[in-house]
């Protein structure tokens, strides 16, 4: 099966170097699609038939098998850890995924508005404590973590030190879901985890810098491409 995606040119930007492709505008016409199929045909074995499965409105390329994929319905598909790594918050995830959205829909300038969109809500805690919790599975006894910081094996790690602390007999594959807390002053962030079965909606106290915090070191990691997003977006609109 081969999947065949449109995209656009990177208005004269290396793709190499920037690893960014825009969407195109036309859509593909059925011939388009029948010629693919035939190109595609000339360059396998007889006897191997090429099936175009499914046609997307835009393609966001990261880098290599790191990418997203717009459909036709506006949902995006993400494939790639460097782009839905686990150890993201949720409300990290939903906003990568609503960034690249905007990249592939041609509105990069409308992500800053995004950025402080989601500012607002973590100020005024507006979510539910899942969107910032983060969900951690222990790899290592609680007996061998002990070992591995008295040997200073490894750095201490919240999941780790609220098992500890909970006197439960957690085993590794056990997850362990929690938050960080405001605390009087700064501290590690494993000092200042709490498990999420302990929030309390009526009396939060999630610090809310951190996450924002956070929000911005989206900002910074993904800021070569969204300005990049931009420029090829007025090179687009002044070819007009």
């Amino acid at each position: 099966m081969v999947r065949q995606t449109r995209c656009a040119s990177d208005a004269g930007v290396s793709p190499a170097k920037l690893q960014l492709h825009a969407a195109g505008t036309a859509a593909t016409t059925e011939n388009q699609v029948d010629e693919l199929q035939r190109a595609l045909a000339k360059e396998l074995p007889p006897g191997i038939d090429v099936e175009i499965d499914e046609q997307f409105d835009a393609m966001f390329s990261y880098k290599a098998k790191n990418y997203a994929l717009l459909t036709k319905a506006g949902d995006v598909i993400i494939k790639g850890g460097a782009l839905k790594s686990r150890g993201l918050e949720k409300f990290q995830r939903v906003f990568v995924e609503e960034m690249i959205k905007l990249i592939m829909k041609g509105k990069p300038e409308a992500i800053p508005q995004l950025r402080d969109e989601f500012e607002r809500k973590i100020r005024n805690r507006e979510w539910k404590i899942d969107m910032l919790m983060k969900t951690d599975t222990l790899q290592d006894s609680l007996d061998k973590y002990r070992a591995k910081i008295a040997g200073s094996a490894r750095n201490r790690a919240a999941a780790y030190e609220l098992a500890l602390a909970s006197g439960r007999n957690y085993k590794p594959g056990d997850q362990i879901s929690y938050y960080i807390k405001a605390t009087p002053k700064k501290v590690p962030a494993y000092e200042a985890a709490k498990l999420a079965s302990d929030f309390d909606p009526q009396n939060r106290d999630e610090n809310v810098d951190y996450y924002v915090a956070k929000l911005d070191d989206l900002m910074k990691k993904f800021g070569g491409l969204t300005a990049v997003a931009s420029s090829s977006a007025k090179q687009e609109s002044l070819a007009l």
